[in-house]
């Protein structure tokens, strides 16, 4: 025999308790007033352009990310990627938000395979990208390529239609 919730006897701190009300009511209301409106994070604007070999050129006036990125690139065509992936992690954390920096890395992890780590990386380019058909288009490539490295058909083809969408932007 199951017994309804409304047939369960009343212990003694039950809601029927006049200190169990007023102590719930001021949790309530202390919580309520805590809760801040969060200010909206401004994203600083990154100038990234397609150039006509379906490279990407970035631009800074930050001489350390300058300086990060080139031996980073330099670590990739000596084919250190795990270098290459160091100087860029240390870029990222000089500029968090750097969309070339985020996609860059997921095509370093893409070429070794890491599939998962490649798409996930990809779209935290994506968060970042604001505006830019061209690095949109390059990332949905790199997220196109990984899902089609772990067999993931579905997600291929929901990919694809991404890369459509930012190929002739």
């Amino acid at each position: 025999m199951t017994q309804r919730v409304t047939d369960l006897p009343m212990t003694s701190w039950s809601i029927k308790h006049p200190a169990f009300l007023v102590a719930a009511l001021c949790f309530f209301l202390t919580g309520c007033q805590s809760l801040q409106p969060t200010p909206e994070v401004q994203k600083p604007p990154v100038n990234v352009r397609a150039q006509l070999d379906g490279s990407i050129r970035y631009d800074t006036d930050d001489q350390q990310l300058a300086e990060l990125w080139s031996a980073a690139e330099e670590a990739r065509r000596n084919d250190n990627d795990d270098e290459a992936l160091e100087l860029l992690y240390q870029a990222l954390d000089l500029s968090p938000q750097n969309s070339l920096f985020w996609s860059r890395a997921a095509e370093v992890q893409l070429d070794n395979d890491q599939a998962l780590m490649a798409e996930n990386l990809a779209l935290k380019s994506n968060s970042f990208a604001g505006e830019n058909p061209a690095l949109l288009h390059r990332n949905w490539l790199i997220i196109e390529h990984a899902r089609s490295l772990r067999g993931d058909l579905l997600g291929v083809r929901s990919a694809r239609k991404r890369v459509q969408q930012f190929q002739y932007q």
